[in-house]
């Protein structure tokens, strides 16, 4: 299967979240269900790395849970992984070094719902293997571990939301309808604003966000905000400068960019975005 490219619009408020450390390797392909796929609603986008390289840069933090299937010459590896997973932790993982390539499913925050037989969250340090996470769990573990293509990956991955989808799926309305707004408003609305939109109390609203996706409502715009700046640096093809980026991307000018990247990440912006030149 060829490599799709993906384009980030901010004029339709198309929010991708990237990872570097996956995107930039040396072999990168990706898939985005059809618009009327009954999972379009569920699954941002399916994607493989072959040839990985585990020092290639850093992860970048985002607001994505994945399930990730992680092939080494012998065996294969299966988890539920949340959005917040760093590569410092994944390296902690005795096989990452052995590594050869990663199958995931990155799933749109806030739609987890009852996707998975225990508690998950959409962005915490939640690393739960298959066959604790899903539904059959030791069944798919053993599909995941024989199926060698990418497209019969995602057939098996499919079929198991497809099934949970027609049985008795349930998310939080008021959630998703929080979520939506943050990253449509680019991680810049404020709390009182949710609250006119809601007719629920800001107090109510913190609480349902945390309890359900792992993180607070200032961390998630934070790390919303961050992300469309990578999405505008790309979007102009790096034809943009720091300071430009800083307005355009929500900041109020580019020492809050800095300050928050370098909070997000270690590092400054000008080292992020380096990333995609």
């Amino acid at each position: 299967m060829s490599s799709i490219k993906r384009l980030c619009m901010l004029e339709t408020n198309e929010f991708l979240s990237y990872q570097p450390y996956l995107e930039l390797n040396n072999n990168y392909q990706s898939y985005v269900p059809i618009e009327h796929n009954i999972i379009r609603d569920i699954v941002w986008e399916v994607y493989e790395v072959d040839d990985f390289d585990l020092g290639k840069t850093v992860a970048l933090p985002d607001v994505c849970a994945d399930i990730m299937t992680f092939y080494t010459d012998d065996n294969a590896y299966i988890f539920f992984m949340g959005g917040s997973i760093s590569l410092q932790q994944m390296n902690e993982l005795d096989f990452m070094k052995d590594v050869k390539s990663i199958f995931g499913v990155r799933l749109r925050t806030g739609m987890l719902g009852n996707l998975f037989r225990c508690d998950v969250k959409d962005i915490n340090n939640s690393r739960i293997a298959m066959s604790d996470a899903l539904w059959n769990g030791r069944e798919y573990e053993k599909r995941m571990a024989e199926a060698d293509q990418f497209m019969q990956r995602w057939e098996i991955m499919s079929s198991y939301l497809e099934q949970r989808v027609a049985h008795n799926y349930k998310t939080n309305n008021i959630v998703n309808f929080v979520v939506r707004e943050i990253i449509n408003s680019q991680g810049c609305i404020a709390i009182k604003e949710l609250e006119d939109k809601t007719g629920y109390t800001g107090r109510y609203l913190r609480k349902m966000v945390k309890d359900l996706l792992g993180i607070s409502i200032k961390q998630f715009c934070e790390v919303i905000k961050f992300q469309w700046m990578c999405n505008y640096y790309k979007l102009r093809q790096g034809d943009v400068t720091l300071s430009d980026l800083a307005l355009q991307s929500g900041y109020y000018d580019q020492s809050h960019m800095n300050l928050s990247c370098k909070k997000l990440t270690g590092e400054l912006p000008k080292k992020i975005i380096n990333m995609y030149s």
